[in-house]
Formats: C-alpha cells, sequence, structure tokens
C-alpha cells in the first residue's frame, strides 16, 4: 500500500502552507488547489483518500464541492472535512448533511486536521 493522499484546498496560502507540513510530517502525499473549481481537475489526477476544503473560496465554495464530490460515485467515500472560521452548530449540522465527515472551526492547530484525517478509515 503506498503512502496516504490528501488534497487541501483553500484560498490563503497561509493556512495550505500550514497544512502541508503538518501532512508532510504525517507521511502523506499532498496535492493543493486554490479554489472549488479546481478541485475536480485534482481529484481525477491525485485521487486522494481525503480532501480539506475551506468553504469560502472563489469560484465555487466547499459546501458545494462537498454536495457534488459526495453525489459523485467514484469520488462519494472520499473523506472530507470542511473548514471555516464561520462554523456555529447550525453550520456544522448543515455541512454534515451535505455529506461533510468532519467540520473544523479556524483557527484550529493543523494538528487536529490530521488527526481528524488519521481516525478515518481508509477508502474501499
Amino acid at each position: 500500500m503506498g503512502s496516504r493522499k490528501v488534497l487541501i484546498v483553500d484560498d490563503s496560502k497561509a493556512v495550505v502552507d500550514a497544512l502541508t507540513v503538518a501532512f508532510e510530517d504525517a507521511g502523506f502525499e499532498v496535492a493543493t488547489a486554490a479554489d472549488g473549481e479546481e478541485v475536480f481537475r485534482k481529484m481525477a489526477s491525485v485521487e486522494p483518500d481525503a480532501v480539506l476544503l475551506d468553504v469560502y473560496m472563489p469560484r465555487l465554495n466547499g459546501a458545494d464541492v462537498c454536495r457534488l464530490l459526495k453525489a459523485h460515485p467514484h469520488w462519494r467515500k472520499t473523506h472530507l472535512v470542511l473548514m471555516s472560521s464561520r462554523i456555529g452548530e447550525a453550520e456544522r449540522d448543515a455541512y454534515r448533511r451535505l455529506g461533510a465527515d468532519e467540520v473544523l472551526r479556524k483557527p484550529f492547530d493543523p494538528a487536529a486536521a490530521v488527526a481528524a484525517v488519521v481516525g478515518a478509515a481508509p477508502r474501499a
């Protein structure tokens, strides 16, 4: 079995950089995207085990990407983590109904994101 792969999607370079270091240190292969539209190009080429998505991004937001990925037959089992600084209980519940496996409120320690992915079962 090869190393696990994660796709980090955020329009903030600082967030992407911090998460990239944390996931690489944990032994993951990391791919990145800066907006929701880029996710679909990366999904086909990278085939990640997990995707971390910022909710508020240009072009296509993370909630819409989550909904579309969970509706896709090949990608619906991919572990999805939505991230945002604007998350209350109502939003957390709504994102879980869309298919998010985890919802993280920013700011968070990058180790929390790694733990959210490492704790997930491998994709079948």
